[in-house]
């Protein structure tokens, strides 16, 4: 597991549980999901068969015969008997689970929505929003405020940016959010198969999820969703291929057999769920092989209960968004302030770990500079320890430094002993009797003398003519005592040997 996959399941981890609600023609079915920090369970799975109500087609054709009157007054019928069956379901299905604690999601059928795809210009890029609001009423039969809608991002295409739009007649849903509202239910979020179904692929799959397709069977009605999955770096990108509803009447028309064959060429890998029965079939007749999506949900789901039915799939799609666990966010309540707990940044569990993270920090940054005193105050008492070994040692490397001071003077007096004998005895030869040396230095090739004699002067060419000495000279003036004797002091190079030279 690389350090992005690990960092976004820390991101995703959480308890928490939800309810998906699946809505058709003649179905209701429940699903009741429960996460523990990564792991998924379905907790519980039902349905309720409901009345079939006359579709509009049938009832424009009454209208040849039966009068205006009579007609709206068998549709106000019809949409109180199917109000009544639902209220019924929902009453059976409240014990299975919590009004107050689970949050609720909502799926419809995908022929109950319009999902339709446009294309922008670039620019409308940074006001997308603004810009879409004027659209809807040019691209829908509908005004903007008769309609629940939301968008989905489709990317750049050409020189045009586009995205699938999603909307639904707020009649379709009025009668289901008041029955809803009346027990205490406040939907989070309503969406269509095409997105919950692409979500549960992808939650299945997971990294493999990559390039698919979705078809599913229902009512005699085909549903194609294309999905591209992919899975790098912190934020796996995902993207709506393409999403159609094909009706019983149009699948045995060419077009909606191209339309399928298409849709099989941009996706190779094929999932299926319902009732498909013989509608996969290639362009030459043969059947497509298909990978079952109740088994997929089945592989994935860990703990709970196994999924008993295909049409549980888009109810667990819609309420894995309660889960943190969706990746196309859709929700045609949006924009009247339905609570999406999808969307929260951070939930309750990552507000626990970002905290005791923050702690962590402030108490490693503090720790710093009381580890840095204790370490200071450690080798402080160290250095007390080890004070009278390295007083002692310096004693001893002072007296060994004075040691080999004396023995070098040794040396060096042991070097210049003939020296000096040689001076001695060569001023014993040439100095007269009638003087005296009262004091004598040697240094570094200089002879200094001091005494007194009859007469001072004498003395330069005695030592002048010896071998040994040069530059002899008066080192001060000298004087002459009561005694007529002179005092004086002298000064002498010793004669440096003479380089010989050879013949040639």
């Amino acid at each position: 597991m690389n350090a992005h996959r690990w960092l976004n399941n820390i991101y995703r981890a959480d308890f928490l549980s939800s309810v998906g609600l699946y809505i058709t023609r003649d179905h209701l079915v429940l699903v009741r999901l429960r996460k523990n920090l990564l792991n998924v369970s379905l907790v519980e799975q039902e349905a309720r068969e409901l009345p079939r109500v006359e579709n509009r087609q049938a009832l424009a054709e009454l209208t040849g015969w039966v009068t205006e009157d009579v007609r709206e007054i068998a549709l106000k019928a019809e949409s109180e008997s199917r109000d009544r069956a639902i209220r019924q379901a929902l009453v059976s299905l409240l014990p299975h689970f919590s009004a107050a604690r689970d949050a609720v999601y909502i799926c419809v059928a995908q022929d109950q929505v319009i999902v339709q795809p446009i294309f922008l210009p670039l620019a409308a890029q940074d006001n997308l929003q603004q810009v879409l609001e004027y659209e809807i009423e040019r691209q829908l039969p509908f005004r903007r405020d008769e309609i629940y809608y939301d968008y989905l991002l489709m990317g750049q295409r050409g020189d045009k940016i586009g995205l699938y739009l999603f909307a639904i007649p707020k009649s379709s849903l009025a009668g289901l959010l008041d029955l809803l509202d009346s027990f205490g239910i406040k939907p989070s979020g309503v969406e269509t198969t095409a997105t919950a179904l692409a979500n549960y692929l992808i939650f299945a799959k997971g990294e493999d999820a990559d390039l698919a397709a979705v078809v599913g069977g229902h009512d005699q009605t085909l549903e194609m969703i294309g999905v591209q999955s992919k899975g790098e770096g912190w934020k796996p990108t995902h993207e709506l291929l393409f999403s159609h509803w094909i009706p019983a009447p149009d699948w045995a028309q060419g077009a909606a057999r191209e339309l399928f064959n298409e849709c099989l060429g941009r996706a190779p890998k094929l999932y299926g769920w319902g009732e498909l029965g013989e509608s996969l079939r290639a362009a030459d007749g043969s059947p497509v092989e298909y990978e079952d999506l109740v088994t997929v949900g089945n592989q994935r789901l860990q703990g709970g209960k196994e999924i008993l039915h295909p049409h549980v799939l888009p109810a667990i799609g819609a309420g894995l968004r309660g889960l943190r666990e969706t990746f196309f966010a859709t929700n045609l309540l949006h924009r009247q302030g339905a609570d999406d707990r999808n969307g929260k940044t951070l939930s309750i569990i990552n507000s626990i770990l970002v905290t005791l993270l923050f702690i962590a920090l402030i108490a490693w940054g503090v720790s710093y500079p009381i580890k840095d005193e204790l370490r200071l105050r450690q080798l402080q008492a160290e250095n007390k320890k080890l004070a009278p070994s390295v007083e002692a040692l310096r004693r001893e490397e002072a007296e060994l430094q004075k040691a080999r001071k004396e023995v070098k003077a040794l040396v060096d007096i042991e070097q210049r002993r003939g020296e000096l004998l040689r001076i001695l005895d060569e001023l014993s030869k040439i100095v007269p009797a009638n003087a005296y040396f009262s004091n004598l230095r040697y240094r570094a090739g200089i002879l200094e003398v001091q005494g007194n004699a009859e007469n001072a002067s004498v003395l330069i060419p005695a030592m002048e003519r010896s071998p040994h000495f040069e530059n002899v000279g008066f080192n001060a003036p000298s004087n002459r005592g009561r005694d007529n004797r002179e005092t004086f002091s002298l000064k002498a190079d010793l004669e440096k040997p003479k380089e010989k030279t050879t013949k040639p």
